[in-house]
């Protein structure tokens, strides 16, 4: 788990580097029109300057601001392009950053994680503060859990179950129970098992025979 909301801040390298996957563009879309793949990278990066992008931006204490730097696996890839291997990057500043924390909120995730479903949609305008630019572009965001195993997810889902994203339980309810039982079926050690439905391994252990 990459839990960029409290990432230690990039190294010099990290900040000068340019180049990188192409960039999610919003420029010409309409209200309505969306992007999505599945996350594949992710740190935190400091915001560069809209009109310099050679300039870096602080707050007025002196810190710099940060934003966060997503690469998606998607399919929109140039298939005569052999070097474009379809990753796309998205990057969450402002009200972009609220939408997906009011998203991980919601879903009761506690931060993003590789393979996650992560979707962008243009969902509004509202009139810019500065008449000198365009209306500013509002965005909803969608996540879906990672599916490492989707065999084992989709006998999750069909139990009623969501596989668990992060945090412990305390002990196996009776539907957890049925998920292990079917995960131990399949060969899962109690390790995995604990791993996949978000519990500690002595609980496992207590509850099924090895």
């Amino acid at each position: 788990m990459v839990d960029v909301f409290s990432a230690d801040l990039p190294g010099v390298d990290d900040l000068l580097t340019g180049g990188g996957s192409p960039s999610l563009s919003f420029k010409d879309s309409e209200v309505g029109d969306s992007y999505e793949g599945t996350i594949a990278d992710l740190r935190a990066i400091q915001v560069r300057n809209y009109e310099d992008p050679t300039k870096l931006e602080f707050w007025d204490d002196g810190k710099p601001k940060m934003q966060i730097e997503i690469t998606l696996n998607t399919a929109y890839g140039d298939k005569n392009d052999p070097d474009d291997d379809g990753k796309r990057r998205v990057f969450l500043f402002g009200q972009k950053l609220r939408a997906a924390k009011e998203e991980l909120a919601k879903q009761g995730f506690k931060t993003f994680e590789m393979g996650m479903g992560f979707k962008i949609t243009l969902s509004g305008t509202k009139p810019s503060a500065n008449k000198r630019y365009n209306d500013v572009k509002l965005y909803a965001i969608t996540l879906t859990a990672a599916k490492t195993r989707p065999a084992v997810d989709e006998v999750m889902e069909s139990m009623g179950a969501k596989p668990v994203v992060s945090g412990k339980v305390g002990t196996l309810n009776a539907k957890q129970k049925k998920v292990a039982e079917t995960l131990q079926s399949n060969g899962f050690t109690s390790e995995e098992i604990a791993e996949q439905i978000g519990v500690d391994l002595e609980i496992v252990n207590a509850e099924l025979t090895f």
